[in-house]
């Protein structure tokens, strides 16, 4: 029987046990909501592949902070510049240390790591493992952007959903390819290039992006 808890600061204790003994959760973010695993279980992140119907698998994203990232992903300079933005609506893609297992990477070189607001910053401060994520949704845009939707996606198969109401957003982060020779835009999500040129100036559109 899946539970259903209200979102609080206080909670987090209750989601690291729950994400330890190998449960999937959900939880309510700012951008949408998201399905959570814990990474060192390969089991229960392979249960967000079975969850989202992944034939073949797909990366997964790794939540984390610019103070635990650097234990699972190599870091160019880019990577860190924008790492420090942190909690921020953007995931970069950056070169893993192959310490995390395939059915998180995919057999990937490289890693989708974000941390889009403050709950997610906190969440993974506090937890003693690595969490990764995969978006609550069924494909395209069918996306959970609140708890009773997400319980109507996956019924019983997640053991918790947090419900903090409507997800802010309803928009994906937008993702950042720090592996190419130069910081790529790879899809728009909440922050634009307008918004990512202070930040890195340099930063590329790839051409389908280009008006």
């Amino acid at each position: 029987m899946t539970e259903t808890c209200l979102k609080s600061i206080k909670i987090i204790p209750r989601i690291i046990d729950y994400l330890a003994r190998g449960e999937i959760i959900v939880l309510h973010t700012d951008i949408v909501y998201l399905l959570l695993a814990n990474a060192l279980i390969p089991s229960s992140a392979n249960k967000i592949h079975e969850l989202k119907g992944w034939n073949p698998p797909k990366p997964l994203t790794l939540l984390s902070n610019q103070h635990k990232i650097s234990e699972y992903a190599v870091l160019n300079q880019d990577a860190k510049i924008l790492v420090n933005k942190f909690p921020y609506p953007i995931s970069i893609i950056i070169p893993h240390r192959q310490n995390l297992p395939d059915v998180v990477t995919a057999g990937h070189k490289t890693i989708f790591v974000s941390c889009p607001d403050d709950f997610i910053y906190n969440l993974v401060t506090q937890s003693f493992f690595p969490i990764v994520a995969g978006t609550a949704s069924l494909g395209g845009e069918l996306r959970a952007n609140n708890a009773d939707t997400a319980k109507d996606f996956f019924g019983d198969e997640v053991s918790l959903i947090i419900d903090g109401g409507k997800s802010k957003y309803g928009i994906r982060t937008t993702l950042i390819d720090c592996h190419l020779p130069l910081p790529t835009i790879l899809n728009y999500g909440l922050i634009s290039y307008d918004d990512l040129r202070p930040i890195l100036p340099h930063i590329e559109l790839p051409s389908h992006l280009r008006k």
